[in-house]
């Protein structure tokens, strides 16, 4: 089961350069990269809600709000400025470059997270083997950039 979910979350990062690249050409098109984001989340947030509508998932939105610590809510905010900023960037950039750098970014901070257990996360300890997997794909990044 845990490498069919392996698989699984690959394929789903496979659609993420496809997003970035089909919200850049609409944000050229918009001649507005931020009115390109927001298409982007009215599109998702519509899809979303005729998903939960149809699964009628349970209403517990008061509550929620009433529960959730705080850094449970920054997850829309950070989402806008991470569709803002690629809509911007990989036009720029290129997609490889950009998601190597984005890549490179996911897990110098996953260390993080998971060594300090932050936000819930269960604790993972730095170590050699995975600070010399961040460094693999920071020399990923150099040679990306450089052809």
């Amino acid at each position: 089961m845990r490498y069919f979910l392996m698989i699984l979350i690959l394929l789903v990062g496979c659609l993420m350069p496809i997003q970035a690249s089909v919200n850049a050409k609409l944000g050229s098109f918009l001649k507005a990269p931020l009115m390109a984001a927001l298409v982007n989340f009215i599109v998702g947030g519509t899809i979303l809600l005729f998903v939960v509508l149809g699964m009628r998932t349970p209403n517990n939105l008061l509550q929620a709000i009433k529960e959730a610590p705080l850094h449970g809510w920054i997850g829309g905010a950070i989402g806008a400025v991470y569709v803002s900023s690629v809509i911007f960037l990989v036009p720029r950039l290129g997609a490889a470059l950009s998601f190597a750098l984005i890549v490179l970014g996911q897990l110098a901070f996953s260390l993080i997270i998971d060594h300090f257990g932050l936000f819930g996360v269960s604790v993972q300890p730095i170590n050699w083997g995975r600070i010399a997997g961040v460094l693999l794909i920071l020399a990923g990044v150099l040679v990306i950039q450089k052809f």
